[in-house]
């Protein structure tokens, strides 16, 4: 009886992990992003990784347009983006993956900045770099 109880436990916490994200939510991610930018990707390199089918991606890009910056970035700067692009899979809820930048592309940013690896990540997952999502 008890490993029943066990293993259901197990089934529902595992479909916890991998459940959609609403749209509210990633709306609040990027509200409460520290960096909210308007960017042209120059250049974009990617490593895939063969056995997670995972792609990390390393872009710079150019600062067009500053709505916020808690690093203090402006017009003209150049910053460096790094972040992993999740393989997504068939026939499996979860977040949205970051999208893969494109050089030579514009678009909106929900940035931080790492100290650590010096250089700026995704702040709102899979919607870092769309428009602010409108509220209902």
């Amino acid at each position: 009886m008890k490993q029943r109880i066990l293993l259901l436990i197990l089934l529902l916490c595992t479909g916890t992990l991998v459940a959609e994200i609403a749209p509210h939510e990633y709306r609040l991610m990027q509200l409460g992003s520290p960096e909210h930018l308007q960017l042209k990707v120059l250049s974009v390199s990617k490593s895939y990784n063969l056995f997670s089918g995972n792609t990390k991606v390393k872009a710079n890009a150019e600062v067009l347009l500053v709505t916020r910056s808690n690093s203090n970035l402006a017009v003209g700067d150049r910053i460096t983006i790094k972040y992993t692009h999740n393989k997504t899979r068939k026939h499996w809820a979860g977040p949205r993956p970051i999208p893969i930048l494109r050089k030579k592309s514009e678009t909106d940013a929900f940035l931080a900045f790492d100290a650590e690896q010096n250089c700026y990540v995704p702040s709102a997952r899979g919607a870092s770099f769309e428009p602010l999502i409108r509220e209902y």
